[in-house]
């Protein structure tokens, strides 16, 4: 779940998605406090997934690679068309449908991991159907 997370959020590379789960579960480790067992470690995982991946973007330890040369099917993730789809939307509306469609979430759920309204959950999710369902048709 965590590296599904971390791949989806640094658009399909391996390499970093590896690095970034295992960034996760080193502070999980390391905690001084850990997160109360059940879904508060769940959740606690997935945040912090969410927190490494986006502090890894923004120090720029991205490296840039086609989708193309990444269409590994032993991944764990179902790559294919929509998969493609999905990790081209901007980052709200992926981490979005990822929570709620592919970890399947509540939008309430969901927005306590990103931070934001349900409601803001909803747009996310309606604006990245709408953009999926033009891209890869009705």
């Amino acid at each position: 779940m965590v590296w599904r997370v971390c791949f989806v959020l640094m658009r399909g590379n391996r390499q970093d998605a590896e690095d970034a789960a295992q960034n996760v579960f080193l502070k999980y480790i390391e905690a001084a406090v850990p997160p109360e067992p059940g879904e508060h470690t769940k959740a606690w995982l997935l945040v912090t997934a969410r927190n490494t991946c986006l502090s890894m973007l923004r120090r720029s330890h991205r490296r840039d690679a086609p989708l193309d040369a990444l269409n590994d099917r032993g991944s764990g993730f179902p790559y294919n068309e929509t998969a493609d789809a999905v990790m081209r939307l901007p980052e709200k509306e992926r981490t979005a449908v990822v929570l709620c469609l592919y970890e399947g979430y509540t939008a309430k759920e969901a927005g306590k991991l990103m931070g934001c309204p349900e409601n803001t959950v909803y747009s996310h999710l309606h604006r990245a159907k709408k953009k999926l369902k033009k891209e890869l048709g009705e």
